[in-house]
């Protein structure tokens, strides 16, 4: 009971700190995305620590805060050229140093793959979501789309379950559970446009977005999973109790942020 309760908290906690920054706060997506990227690049670098630990964890923190700082609204934007000229030596920095001090144990993909790509993973879907703020009610339908998808692909899955769909990867994943979560995100989205309205988008937009959540939220997922899993954790970290880690709760959004962000630009033109 006391688990579920502890659990129950942290759900609480990190919900409203997503429903403040989005519809409270001026801007606010780009400090939640800041925020999720700060704490997922530790969490990152902590799934195989070498002895540069805080050398790389901070290069992707600074790389990760100047990326925000150009994006973000402002009535200069002479300042971008500094900026986006620093973010480029460092990130050449890190990679270089990444490749010439390498620990021996490990080859330069390796290396790369650890501190280049983990920066990219988690830089590149943040920047879309601080974007993504320009229109709230999408940016907060498609946490929720996330939210119940996975809520009742885990009920359906667990009560209904019979053919495991990545039982080398996530064996607890069936897909009678992955249809029941489609299921409720197709009437999520559904509900999200009867109270967001038209001028956010038409409801076959939001219908074909949840269809989109689905499959890029499931790869991020299973992504993760399989990362976890090469890496022998069951959790990114202990941030969240209950949950586990930051990139625990954000792993689908790292797939359906840049997903949602590119649909609006190239099918729901008039909703960015």
């Amino acid at each position: 009971m006391s688990n579920l309760i502890t659990r129950s908290l942290s759900g609480i906690i990190y919900v409203l700190i997503i429903i403040s920054a989005i519809f409270y706060v001026p801007n606010g997506s780009y400090y939640l995305a800041a925020l999720f990227g700060v704490l997922g690049l530790i969490e990152w670098q902590q799934f195989k620590p070498d002895p540069k630990y805080k050398l790389y964890t901070g290069l992707s923190i600074s790389i990760l805060l100047l990326s925000m700082a150009i994006i973000y609204p402002k009535e200069d934007a002479a300042i971008n050229g500094v900026l986006g000229f620093l973010n480029i030596l460092l990130i050449l920095w890190l990679a270089f140093h990444s490749l010439l001090n390498k620990p021996k144990k490990e080859n330069a993909l390796e290396s790369l793959f650890r501190n280049v790509f983990g920066l990219f993973y988690l830089i590149l879907p943040l920047l879309a979501l601080g974007e993504l703020g320009v229109r709230p009610w999408v940016l907060i339908g498609v946490f929720i789309m996330i939210w119940c998808f996975d809520s009742f692909a885990y009920l359906s899955g667990k009560f209904l379950g019979k053919h495991k769909m990545t039982p080398s990867i996530s064996p607890n994943k069936t897909w009678e559970g992955f249809a029941g979560g489609t299921l409720f995100a197709g009437l999520a989205a559904w509900l999200l446009h009867l109270y967001a309205g038209e001028e956010d988008m038409a409801l076959w937009h939001w219908l074909v977005l949840s269809l989109l959540i689905v499959f890029s939220s499931t790869l991020g997922d299973l992504f993760e999973s399989a990362l976890k899993r090469n890496h022998g954790i069951k959790d990114s970290g202990k941030l969240m109790p209950g949950h586990g880690g930051i990139l625990d709760r954000i792993d689908s959004l790292l797939v359906a942020m840049p997903v949602t962000f590119l649909f609006l630009k190239l099918v729901a033109t008039n909703s960015l």
